[in-house]
């Protein structure tokens, strides 16, 4: 069952699906997160739920997984997320930090005397697309008249981070802004703007 999910002829059907509804710039991309998906249904029962619901999360905004149960109130969501903020230090804030870093940071030219940098797929920058989903969340909190409550939320979360140095008093702050406004958007983008603290406690660990 491995090899049908990650060679042969079952990956060309799945190639040619997944063609029809997105570019060809991510083709390649979102064939490879089918496979992951498809091996940690394979192995589900042997996962820890947390780290099952974030392999899958590509996938959870068109197919809940197994076991899907919808969100926490919101508040009880962010009060979840302050009080973990706290608690990052070590390897967990550092993977925080550079995903952080990755999602703030257009990729640059590759040096000439050091390797090559890994290019990212053409038409698909993760920083831009971070950018433009908080652009959203402002832009969302503005419209429906929730700015202040809005700008609290993020304060906290800023307040509760962190304060080493290592970068992520922002994107706390930013993580939390997308939680208050799930309602209002898309949750591929609130997942996105989480996506640096996914790691040390998954969005859906957040109950």
């Amino acid at each position: 069952m491995v090899n049908a999910f990650t060679g042969g002829f079952r990956v060309t059907q799945t190639k040619l699906a997944i063609n029809k509804v997105v570019s060809d710039d991510v083709t390649s991309a979102a064939l490879e997160s089918a496979q992951v998906v498809a091996l940690a249904i394979l192995v589900r029962e042997q996962m820890d739920p947390a780290h099952f619901a974030v392999l899958y999360r590509p996938f959870a905004t068109v197919l809940p997984g197994p076991g899907y149960q919808p969100p926490p109130p919101v508040d009880r969501q962010i009060a979840a997320f302050l009080a973990r903020l706290p608690t990052l230090s070590g390897p967990t804030e550092a993977e925080a930090a550079a995903v952080a870093k990755a999602l703030s940071e257009p990729p640059k030219a590759a040096g000439t005397v050091a390797a090559p940098a890994l290019k990212p797929t053409k038409g698909f920058e993760p920083s831009a697309l971070y950018q433009a989903a908080w652009k959203g969340v402002i832009e969302a909190a503005n419209k429906s008249g929730r700015t202040m409550a809005f700008r609290a939320t993020q304060d906290g979360a800023e307040m509760a981070a962190p304060h080493d140095g290592s970068g992520i008093v922002g994107h706390a702050g930013v993580a939390a802004g997308g939680i208050f406004m799930r309602d209002v958007l898309p949750v591929e983008q609130v997942l996105l703007l989480y996506e640096p603290f996914a790691a040390a406690f998954p969005y859906e660990s957040l109950l």
